[in-house]
């Protein structure tokens, strides 16, 4: 069982290294195209339909900004909360899914900070602090607490999760394990392994807080949504 186990591994390995051989030199120049594409459109649209700007109320540039950061996360959230993840999770081999997320999770919450900062900015800039109404306080605050939520995830939980998790699958590798996906996995001959079930109850310990800050940002994030749909004048 274990070496048909090993070549389970094996081949899904090979298939995924093979997959990426043959897709990533094709499209590794997609997306410096896409980008300037992407400026280059907004550029004409900015000066083509240079937008309603009024003396001394913020420039269009910096709705769009506020608009094209806060699009690009929550958007980001959607996708990763209730497609990706989810389909990496029952698709991919234990261990490739965690490696996988290993490197993913870092560039996630990094785009997380960049956009939620330029977010809140740019949310200052359209309502200085010292004129803010009762509920310009509060979409101020939902900004900023998700801001943090966000920046503790990426610079403390995220690392000390996957450092962890390293650990837990070495365990996993000395016992035959890792190379089904997560819901085939038999775990029960760990049950007995106390250093394995310290690791496993610290990572579900730091898997869980990463939850939390992530439900409170996309949370945060859904109500923000809302003022700027309630602030629309048209479409």
């Amino acid at each position: 069982m274990a070496d048909q186990d090993g070549k389970v591994s094996g081949e899904s390995s090979q298939s995924f290294v093979g997959f990426v051989q043959r897709v990533w030199p094709r499209y590794r120049f997609a997306q410096p195209a896409h980008l300037v594409s992407l400026i280059a459109v907004l550029i004409v649209a900015y000066f083509a339909f240079p937008g309603g700007d009024v003396q001394g109320k913020p420039s269009t540039l910096v709705s769009l900004i506020h608009l094209g950061c806060f699009a690009t996360y929550f958007g980001a959230q959607i996708w990763v909360v209730f497609f990706a993840g989810i389909t990496m999770f029952h698709v991919l081999p234990r261990h490739m899914f965690g490696h996988i997320q290993s490197y993913l999770f870092p560039m996630f919450f990094s785009l997380g900070v960049v956009t939620l900062s330029a977010t809140l900015v740019t949310y200052l800039i359209h309502h200085p602090y010292d004129s803010w109404s009762r509920q310009e306080y509060i979409q101020g605050g939902i900004l900023a607490v998700s801001l943090l939520a966000t920046f503790f995830n990426g610079i403390y939980l995220v690392p000390a999760s996957t450092a962890v998790m390293i650990e837990r699958h070495k365990i996993e590798k000395e016992h035959g394990l890792g190379s089904k996906v997560s819901r085939e996995t038999d775990l029960s001959k760990l049950d007995n392994n106390a250093k394995y079930q310290r690791i496993n109850k610290r990572f579900g310990s730091l898997h869980g807080m990463i939850s939390i800050c992530s439900l409170v940002t996309l949370m945060g994030n859904a109500l923000h949504l809302y003022y700027l749909a309630c602030n629309l004048s048209t479409l």
